[in-house]
């Protein structure tokens, strides 16, 4: 691979390799940290959890030691620099991860950082703390190969990218921004086109009905975070002595437990990424195809009936009547994320449902929204927007684009086209961004799931492209 170089750019290549155990023993570091939003936890200092903090400032103390220039801003986000310039590029990484989901499901701890048999075991091992260590090495390897700067390099580390992105908004508020950027959070050779995200919470308020003869839904859980297809829901069905055996019999292959006024039963599925979940198996869409076939009070088969025909039956859209598709970024995406029961005390309950969409690019949200509420009121629900992030597109011609596809060429010595996706990466909110790596064609996305990985050749691949795609950006004046 190197023999393809001279100069800066076969010294920065060798010190790739010479930095690469260093790499993989801080990443491992930064990967052992928990970096979970914790809310309840949460303080005017510490505002996403003193976990969070702890990730970021470990991550910053790493760069710092290497020289680089670091601040963090509020315990929200921070970066590392290096370079000069009046012009500063970007490179967009985070440093929060998701939930863990269940323990037992895990081949070696999810903050074990464990390597074995080349592997790289953990939360954030992928998603985005991988990465983010390997754009830091870098950016260390460009410089101590002599590079004579031309411009800035910012690694900006958010906190808050799986639940909003506040950070990064935050970051827009009190810094400069980059002249152009790119996230080492996707997919390789580039991502020029990103979905839309809209996350939707629906509401339905229902009797809270008692009946002395029939079964009644008491409660529905399941699911917590919108971008992650649930892999586990509950329901809690009243029901008298005489209902009890035959109820239980009709759900055998699930996890059903006597309870003291009735049945709780318990669906397990498959988390995967909300982006793609056709990839996972919804637990909540699981249940409530099984709880349909229960004859529960009117008012609770009502319900049932109404949830299973908007969100429980399919990943397309198709139960909203919104299924789409455009040439540019693809088909249409929903993820039934969470869902609960309320009991409000005075006769009623409500049930909430949280909702994903990944919508096309070309797709305009105003219609989308409205054909939503529009379908949704029908059945008694209402509609709140919880947030939207609207789609991103670079032209394949774009110069940034280019270097990148280049970059990915000279190390890997092929070049696939740009490809888009349904994952939403802190390039919206820049201009002129897009993403690149680090999953590589044909390769499982991993991200959110049990049993998160990456391999240690692979994450010396992407360390390559982007020591590479650097070099090009500071000779690109």
């Amino acid at each position: 691979m190197v023999n393809a170089f001279d100069g800066l750019r076969r010294k920065a290549h060798g010190l790739v390799d010479k930095y690469f155990d260093e790499q993989i023993r801080d990443t491992r570091e930064i990967i052992k940290i928990p970096s979970v939003l914790d809310e309840s936890g949460a303080t005017p200092e510490n505002i996403f959890g003193s976990d969070m903090t702890s990730a970021l400032n470990a991550f910053l103390g790493i760069a710092e030691s290497m020289g680089f220039r670091v601040k963090n801003i509020e315990n929200r986000i921070g970066y590392a620099e290096v370079g000069c310039g009046a012009e500063m590029a970007g490179i967009l990484a985070h440093l929060d991860v998701v939930p863990a989901g269940r323990l037992e499901e895990w081949t070696h701890p999810p903050f074990g950082a464990v390597v074995e048999d080349g592997v790289l075991w953990g939360r954030g091992a992928i998603d985005d703390k991988g990465p983010a260590m390997a754009t830091l090495y870098a950016m260390k390897s460009l410089r101590d190969a002599g590079a004579a700067f031309s411009r800035r390099f910012r690694l900006i580390l958010g906190l808050d990218e799986e639940n909003g992105s506040r950070c990064i908004e935050r970051y827009n508020e009190v810094e400069e921004q980059p002249a152009f950027s790119f996230s080492p959070d996707a997919s390789f050779p580039v991502v020029n086109a990103e979905k839309g995200i809209l996350r939707l919470i629906f509401s339905k308020r229902a009797a809270d009905s008692r009946p002395v003869n029939q079964p009644a839904l008491s409660g529905l859980s399941g699911g917590d975070r919108f971008n992650v297809v649930p892999d586990f829901a509950s329901a809690f069905i009243r029901c008298g002595l005489d209902d009890r055996e035959s109820i239980a019999k009709y759900f055998a292959g699930l996890d059903v437990s006597e309870e003291p006024d009735g049945l709780c039963v318990k669906a397990y599925g498959l988390a995967a990424h909300a982006m793609e979940p056709e990839k996972g198996e919804n637990a909540i869409q699981k249940l409530l195809r099984r709880l349909s076939g229960v004859k529960f009070c009117d008012s609770d088969s009502e319900t049932i009936g109404s949830l299973r025909r908007l969100f429980g039956d399919d990943s397309a859209g198709k139960g909203l009547d919104i299924a789409a598709r455009d040439d540019v970024s693809g088909h249409l995406t929903c993820n039934t994320a969470a869902i609960e029961t309320r009991h409000d005390g005075d006769g009623y309950k409500t049930f909430v449902i949280k909702l994903d969409i990944r919508y096309p690019v070309t797709l305009g949200a105003p219609r989308l929204i409205e054909d939503i509420r529009q379908k949704s009121s029908r059945s008694g629900y209402e509609l709140e927007i919880a947030a939207h992030k609207p789609p991103l597109f670079v032209p394949e011609s774009d110069p940034v684009v280019q270097t990148l596809l280049d970059s990915y060429e000279c190390v890997m010595n092929e070049r696939p086209a740009p490809i888009s996706m349904g994952g939403g990466t802190y390039c919206r909110f820049m201009p002129h961004s897009v993403s690149a790596g680090p999953v590589f064609p044909g390769q499982p996305e991993l991200a959110h799931q049990t049993d998160e990985r990456v391999s240690l050749d692979d994450l010396r691949r992407c360390t390559h492209i982007y020591a590479e795609a650097l070099a090009r950006f500071n000779d690109a004046n």
